[in-house]
């Protein structure tokens, strides 16, 4: 069993109640600095969380030009209720009506619109929204995680897990769908630069789809089925193969470095060089506890 550290795209949606928006992403997603566009139309404030209430059609033309502006990537987050200088929240009708619009947008966009997360607060209703353009043929938006941490730490079977959709059986069993050598299945410890990818589409399901036989997975069709597809780069732990994990952090280019931390060890050993070695290079860190049911 593994925890992560922080809710990452994908959570679930859930109705907490203390008064904060739900991330800072989404605040000012149609800001007109970048788009050297006049902060209003008409009077009305695009900027303002009512903004999607009830647009106009020329508020409605510009909204949709920011929004395909900030899709070039692939995907973005709003947040519905949240304005410039305006109380946090939008009564039950305008959060309908913000939703709608909002949902109207995305489909003109060729994209789906998910919701990630909502709650109530003292001036209503506030909900976050990952927009994702759904995926043309043969393209789709790559990030690529390195994933280290210390010996022991759980990070092939963790990788083994979210890519094939088993749960481990306690003896290693879902690392070795991972494994490439012999002395690595006997042994349980990645010596080289291990791959997997899983793929979401543009409504953020997994597409994975190991097959039923051997559990392969077919990485043409997860690719062709994918709007957005995570490499992992499975990294050694053992302080033996550090010139190892040295070359997939550096010849393999990864935009995020995901840090494995056992929860019956902690931070120790070559947990501590791993890190150093990400900051070094710059590479965003984020951190996922693993065996925290036997800590």
């Amino acid at each position: 069993m593994a925890a992560i550290v922080g809710s990452p795209p994908g959570t679930p949606a859930t109705t907490p109640t203390t008064e904060q928006a739900p991330t800072m992403y989404g605040t000012n997603l149609f800001a007109v600095d970048d788009l050297e566009i006049s902060q209003t139309i008409n009077g009305h404030n695009l900027n303002s969380k009512t903004v999607l209430v009830s647009p106009s059609e020329e508020e409605y033309e510009f909204l949709l030009s920011a929004l395909k502006r900030r899709l070039e990537e692939g995907e973005t987050l709003y947040t519905v209720g949240v304005g410039d200088g305006d109380a946090k929240g939008l009564a039950d009708d305008e959060f309908e009506a913000s939703v709608a619009t909002l949902r109207s947008l995305a489909i003109s966009c060729n994209a789906d619109c998910n919701l990630l997360a909502k709650k109530t607060v003292s001036g209503g209703s506030l909900a976050e929204f990952l927009i994702r353009k759904k995926a043309e043929s043969e393209d789709f938006i790559e990030v690529r995680v390195a994933v280290v941490g210390n010996v022991d730490a759980g990070k092939s079977t963790l990788l083994g897990v979210l890519t094939h959709g088993e749960l481990d059986n306690g003896r290693g069993v879902a690392r070795l769908k991972l494994f490439r050598h012999k002395h690595e299945m006997e042994s349980g410890r990645t010596s080289s630069v291990g791959n997997d990818i899983l793929g979401f589409d543009s409504a953020g399901l997994v597409v994975n789809k190991p097959d039923t036989h051997a559990g392969h997975l077919d990485w043409k069709k997860i690719c062709e089925d994918s709007a957005k597809v995570i490499t992992f780069i499975d990294l050694a732990g053992h302080e033996r193969y550090l010139k190892t994990t040295v070359f997939g952090m550096t010849g393999h280019m990864p935009d995020f470095c995901m840090l494995i931390v056992g929860a019956n060890a902690g931070i120790i050993g070559m947990c501590k060089e791993h890190l150093g070695l990400a900051l070094a290079l710059n590479v965003p860190v984020f951190v996922v506890v693993t065996k925290v049911c036997i800590f």
